[in-house]
């Protein structure tokens, strides 16, 4: 059976090239085991609050599917080629969503990747899929996502929504609706292109 219609999403900005590219099935498995040694960093692991199993590579494969059969839309995170961690949307419901980003590279965060590539994954929803307002929730103690998603222009959401999200009580949730991210960010989203994959073969 074909996989279903796959997304790129591109910014070049003087010499960087960033793209967030949805994976083939192939190019899944391909990725799992840095993806697996991303999720198991002790430092990333506590700010996902994953204190669950290690991950493998298989248990990053079927994740990644099980993201799909519930309609989510995952990306790996690639600069010059060069994977540097992934995100996704999840929990899709009319013209909202859940969004989570991982910079899994230890070397490469808190250098503003995770800002750009939330800029380029937030024009896909907005553009691409549709969304009208996106939500997160992060721990208490992850106090970089939060910025990140603060600059972007998240604010505080305690609705019904954005509480339906959580794993803890004690989760901070914030939301992003389109308009807001539109006018902060039109010179940037201007540069980034979201465009079909060619269909694998």
């Amino acid at each position: 059976m074909p996989e279903p219609s796959l997304w790129a999403v591109e910014w070049r900005r003087g010499d960087e090239t960033l793209t967030a590219i949805e994976p083939s099935a192939d190019e899944v498995r391909r990725a799992a085991p840095a993806l697996a040694a991303y999720y198991n960093d002790a430092h990333n692991r506590r700010m996902m609050a994953h204190e669950d199993d290690p991950f493998d590579a298989a248990d990053v494969v079927a994740y990644y599917h099980q993201l799909r059969d519930g309609g989510g839309r995952p990306f790996l995170l690639q600069r010059e080629g060069v994977l540097l961690g992934d995100a996704d949307f999840r929990h899709p419901e009319a013209a909202t969503a859940e969004f989570a980003i991982m910079i899994g590279d230890r070397a490469t965060q808190g250098r503003g990747l995770g800002t750009r590539f939330g800029l380029m994954l937030h024009a896909f929803g907005f553009q691409v899929l549709g969304l009208e307002r996106v939500y997160i929730s992060v721990i208490p103690a992850n106090a970089p996502s939060r910025a990140l998603f603060q600059r972007l222009g998240y604010q505080v959401d305690d609705s019904p929504a954005a509480r339906a999200l959580i794993d803890d009580a004690s989760d901070v949730t914030l939301s992003l609706a389109r308009p807001s991210f539109a006018e902060a960010w039109r010179v940037e989203t201007a540069a980034i292109r979201c465009f079909p994959r060619p269909q694998a073969s």
